[in-house]
């Protein structure tokens, strides 16, 4: 049964997702509902992409999860290291071939291992676990420029922009489409560090994760400014099988290291989203 304190980050996390996540969705999250099928394993298949939160070979935050879920559960896991996929994204088919959403469909993988942004699109093909963390979407400008009609906004080709393209409020959208727009000059970046170098040379707003900005600003003194206010708040969670039995067990052990503090020392030991 979860804590009072994992019921409000729970609470927390669906006030705050679209219309159409719906009681089923919420069922999954909650552990409530219809029993997961099948049997435990004995070794949990773990599919990972480079990132800030895992590097292969070497301590990472994932790494130190893993290691700290294996403790709670007692279950083994092997870590196999891809690259070549994406986060997750559905193509015109609605296919998520090629990704680590798709290798959790096809059956390839037991959890995703990843900073994956929990969206509509994902959780009606997976089952996400309790979120570990949050982070809100922000806008970055040149300092000297700020907004304007003739802003050109930057975005990376992530969760992120698709929530922009999908939002019916107006003023998301229209930021949308003047990325669409700007895809020929170079309006999608392929990081974080291509974004702020983009800004700092002129007329850019680049569209980032809340952890990024700060340290953007703080590097570049009176070069950038945040502007615009918070554009929406996501959350992080770890990935599984729909209806997988170890949905159960890994979010009551998500609970636990939440609990005992040690997610929270993990985020900060590896400084993302700090």
């Amino acid at each position: 049964m979860l804590s009072r304190n994992s019921l409000l980050l729970v609470v927390a996390y669906l006030s705050l997702m679209p219309d159409h996540f719906n009681a089923a969705q919420q069922s999954k999250l909650t552990g409530s509902g219809c029993a997961p099928r099948g049997a435990l394993p004995t070794n949990i298949r773990v599919t990972a992409i480079p990132s800030p939160y895992y590097a292969e070979g070497t301590q990472s935050f994932f790494g130190d999860l893993l290691e700290a879920l294996k403790g709670k559960t007692g279950i083994n896991y092997t870590v196999t290291s891809r690259p070549d996929l994406g986060y997750g994204s559905p193509d015109a088919n609605g296919s998520f071939e090629g990704s680590l959403i798709g290798e959790l469909v096809n059956g390839h993988a037991d959890l995703a291992g990843a900073d994956l942004t929990i969206t509509a699109e994902r959780s009606a093909v997976v089952d996400f676990l309790v979120p570990y963390a949050q982070y809100q979407l922000q806008i970055l400008a040149n300092a000297f420029f700020g907004l304007d009609e003739d802003t050109q906004y930057l975005i990376q080709d992530t969760a992120d922009f698709t929530f922009l393209k999908n939002s019916k409020n107006a003023t998301l959208s229209a930021i949308a489409a003047n990325v669409e727009l700007g895809r020929r000059s170079g309006s999608i970046v392929e990081d974080d560090v291509a974004g702020c170098a983009k800004v700092i040379m002129g007329n850019y707003a680049y569209v980032a994760e809340s952890m990024f900005p700060e340290r953007a600003i703080v590097a570049n003194p009176q070069k950038l400014v945040r502007a615009g206010g918070t554009l929406g708040i996501f959350f992080l969670a770890l990935a599984v099988q729909q209806d997988s039995p170890l949905r159960g067990i890994l979010n009551h052990a998500l609970v636990q290291l939440a609990e005992d503090g040690l997610i929270q020392d993990l985020l900060a030991k590896y400084n993302v989203l700090t």
